[in-house]
């Protein structure tokens, strides 16, 4: 069962959330796509949209910043740490920059069909919600339904035995998240594709399942991505999970929380 808690009748509502909202979208190499999603988060009432151009070689952050994004290089930001290592890194540094009290991630190679924006948004209108994460159903360029292979046959598999109170979150890697920023900015963020395993299994272990929605956001076209890159992503969500469930000790380089202040 998914776990869209939207129903206003029998929750209390929060009319100030978000009151001003940061888009944050990771990119490397997206000029295709990067301004369809840049319009669409301003058309969704984002007062900000940031993207994180991570080393493109293409008319990237040109094309961001010509549909009004601020463009930033993660390597230019918290440079203690060196160049940056992945997306959760990029992520985490640009995180600072934001001034929203709701922070909306959404991936650069995005096709956006429906409002995906706004469903992702609606549950943080509850009081209780604090982190919001997409079911979105990915098209393939036929227009059919495709699954995630890692969610499939690694993530949701692994949740179930382990963290079964989440079985019920059809895309637990979905990139497409939104959230009080002071969550957030609470969050350790694993560097890589641990990324969005780790926010969700960290949000539950510290608010518990009940703070998560799961809204169904519509359909996009996403990226594809190569067997080499899945087996490697397989291999990091594996691990993710296994460090939060205490089978494995954790990894030493997991950027740190910003702050611990949570609202």
């Amino acid at each position: 069962m998914e776990t869209d808690q939207t129903d206003d009748s029998e929750t209390q509502i929060d009319p100030a959330v978000p009151s001003h909202l940061s888009v944050v979208i990771p990119a490397r190499n997206e000029a295709e796509t990067i301004e369809g999603v840049v319009a669409h988060a301003r058309a969704s009432g984002a007062t900000e949209v940031i993207v994180v151009d991570s080393r493109s070689s293409d008319d990237t952050a040109a094309c961001a910043a010509a549909a009004g994004a601020t463009v930033v290089d993660p390597d230019t930001l918290n440079p203690e740490h060196g160049p940056t290592v992945g997306k959760g890194d990029a992520l985490w540094r640009a995180l600072p920059l934001t001034t929203g009290d709701v922070v909306a991630f959404v991936d650069g190679d995005l096709t956006v069909f429906d409002d995906l924006i706004p469903r992702l948004l609606a549950p943080l209108r509850q009081s209780s919600i604090l982190f919001s994460k997409a079911d979105i159903r990915r098209l393939d360029t036929s227009g059919h339904r495709r699954f995630g292979r890692v969610s499939q046959f690694t993530a949701r598999p692994m949740l179930s035995q382990l963290f079964p109170e989440l079985a019920d979150i059809t895309e637990p890697l979905s990139g497409q998240v939104a959230a009080r920023r002071s969550v957030l900015m609470s969050l350790p963020f694993e560097p890589d594709y641990g990324l969005e395993i780790g926010m969700l299994l960290d949000v539950v272990a510290a608010h518990g399942r009940s703070a998560v929605a799961h809204p169904d956001c519509g359909r996009i076209l996403h990226g594809e991505q190569t067997d080499s890159d899945l087996e490697d992503m397989a291999r990091v969500v594996a691990r993710t999970i296994l460090d939060r469930a205490g089978l494995r000790s954790g990894r030493r380089d997991l950027r740190p929380p910003h702050h611990g202040e949570v609202h």
